[in-house]
Formats: structure tokens, sequence, C-alpha cells
């Protein structure tokens, strides 16, 4: 089953983009330094890798990085990526194509799960590419929150269009990943409200963003499954 997301709305999702490492205090790197522990040889794999911000954490983690997505500037990141970081093997290609017969001791994704209805499906390919003992760690964003589904609807339905709300689920990956054998290892929503525009870059866009986000320590009161930016499974492969 493909993706539900076209070509066009990641040329558009990365229009502007530049290579770089998510910032020390972003909510989903602090998750990803408290669960991951730190490695001098162990191999990382992040499916749907581009543009590699994420991928970097597990650089300065020490891991040996390999990524796959079908986006064409894929190979110019991991060229990008090898400046600073140890790094394996690179695969431009559509991941329901995508065979090895490698394993990984750790293999990740971050907001690539929720892009297709057969999800489970797809959580089930990521950890048959883990080593037993490794590691699973999977994030999406929290849009079956009513909070953040009314402010897309109405501000920018395209990104509910290329996305599958019912994959944004904690009990749903949770309950897929421990179907599989896997032990959890953290199961949360993660940081706080923040509202941003997937595919529009215009200075009113910005504009109207920052003017949401004024409002953020109030909504900040609301429980963390509605405020949450964020939702952040991770399984230990038996």
């Amino acid at each position: 089953m493909k993706t539900v997301a076209s070509r066009k709305y990641w040329d558009r999702h990365w229009d502007e983009i530049e290579f770089g490492i998510v910032p020390q205090h972003h909510p989903v790197r602090k998750w990803i330094e408290e669960i991951v522990p730190n490695t001098t040889s162990n191999n990382c794999l992040e499916i749907g890798c581009y543009p590699g911000k994420f991928l970097a954490v597990f650089g300065d983690m020490g891991y040996k990085l390999n990524g796959v997505d079908f986006f064409h500037g894929t190979i110019d990141m991991s060229v990008w990526l090898s400046q600073r970081y140890k790094v394996g093997d690179f695969y431009e290609s559509d991941f329901l194509k995508f065979h090895t017969t490698k394993q990984y001791d750790l293999v990740c994704s971050f907001g690539f799960v929720e892009h297709f209805k057969n999800w489970p499906e797809i959580i089930r390919k990521h950890i048959a590419l883990v080593k037993h003992g490794g590691l699973v760690v999977i994030e999406v964003p929290n849009l079956n929150s009513p909070l953040y589904h009314f402010l897309y609807k109405y501000l920018e339905p395209e990104v509910l269009d290329n996305h599958v709300l019912e994959a944004m689920s904690l009990q749903g990956m949770s309950d897929v990943i421990k179907r599989e054998e896997c032990e959890i290892l953290s199961e949360q929503y993660i940081g706080k409200f923040y509202f941003r525009f997937v595919t529009k870059h215009t200075k009113s866009s910005k504009l109207v963003a920052g003017f949401i986000n004024l409002f953020s320590p109030i909504l900040n009161l609301l429980p963390k499954s509605i405020h949450a930016r964020y939702i952040g499974v991770a399984g230990i492969k038996q």
C-alpha cells in the first residue's frame, strides 16, 4: 500500500530546508538522549532519514549512520553527514520496496509511520530490521489531538490529508510493538504545545503561527495527550 503523502507534499515540506542537527533543546532530541545509550560501534538505520536532523543526533552519540528515503536529496545528505560522523549505507529508495539482509542495533523513524494506511505493517518492517537485543525508536506528530486537528483542519488542511490519523496513537503503536515480542522501553507524549505550518513558508504564515504560540502557556494547562506536540514509543527486541 502506497504512502498517502505525495511527492509534491514532500517537496513543499522540505522547501528551504538546510542540513543540520536538531537543536539540543528540541523535545524529541531530549527524549532520544534519555532512552538511547551512547556507543562507539553500534549501527543505526533511520527510515525516512531526509534531511538527517535526527539521524545526526545518533551520530553525536557514537552510532554509525545508515538511512533510507525516497527523497531525491538523500545522497547529498549522506555526504554532509560523512563530514562529521561515521556513515555506512544510504539508499534512495521507497521503503515499501526496500530489502536488505542487514540488521541494525537501532532502527528509528521520525514522522514517517503516520503516512501509511498499513502503518502496523510499516512498524513490523522496522522491527524486522532490528537485531535481537536492539532498539526500535518511533516518533510521530500528535495530530490525533483535538487541538492540533482543529488548527490544521482550518489553517493547513493539506497536512491532515497527508497523514493517517489512526497511526498517531500512543496505545496503538505500543500494542503493535509489543505483539512483535518487544519490551516497551518508553511510551510517552513528548514536548509542550507548539504550532508550525508544514508546507507554508510565507511571512504571513510565520506571523500567524507566532500569534497562536503566544497562547502556549494556557494551552499547556490542558492534558499532556492534548497539548504535546509529539508521540514517542521505543522498544527492545527480545
